[in-house]
């Protein structure tokens, strides 16, 4: 929601910027909660299907970056009018842009962060089974040596 300045702020009911930084912290959440099982071996991912999941994940991004390079677009709001009123209200789009944290280009950021974060987290899992199955094998080179 915007103030009468323009700024913007989160929450709010039905939706529009609030919602959407509420649902990216939601999302984020879930990769903590699974970068730690994949950590503690709740989780384990296959290297191969995690390896195509970070790669999936890295395409996103590549293709969110495309876009963020037009986003002085979205941070300029002309057409309205030289009015005061328009001009104000031309302002406020703008603000609503701009905000670095709960506005589109925050907002757009922030997703870009958290999709380049799973594509890191999946990365990780790879490696880690690859480490485990590496040390089992070795265990049982081991055993069969006795």
């Amino acid at each position: 929601m915007a103030d009468d300045q323009g700024t913007v702020r989160s929450g709010g009911g039905g939706g529009g910027w609030g919602t959407i930084a509420a649902q990216l912290t939601g999302i984020k959440t879930q990769t903590e909660q699974v970068r730690g099982k994949v950590g503690s071996g709740q989780v384990t991912f296959e290297p191969g299907a995690a390896a195509n999941a970070a790669k999936a994940y890295e395409q996103a991004q590549h293709r969110l970056a495309r876009l963020m390079r037009n986003i002085d677009a979205l941070t300029r709001v002309q057409g309205l009018g030289e009015y005061g009123s328009a001009t104000q209200l031309a302002g406020k789009f703008e603000n609503k842009a701009a905000d670095s944290t709960a506005g589109a280009v925050g907002l757009l950021t922030q997703l870009s962060d958290e999709l380049k974060d799973k594509a890191d987290m999946f990365r990780q899992a790879a490696k880690e089974y690859a480490a485990t199955d590496e040390s089992i094998e070795q265990a049982l080179q081991r055993g069969e040596q006795r």
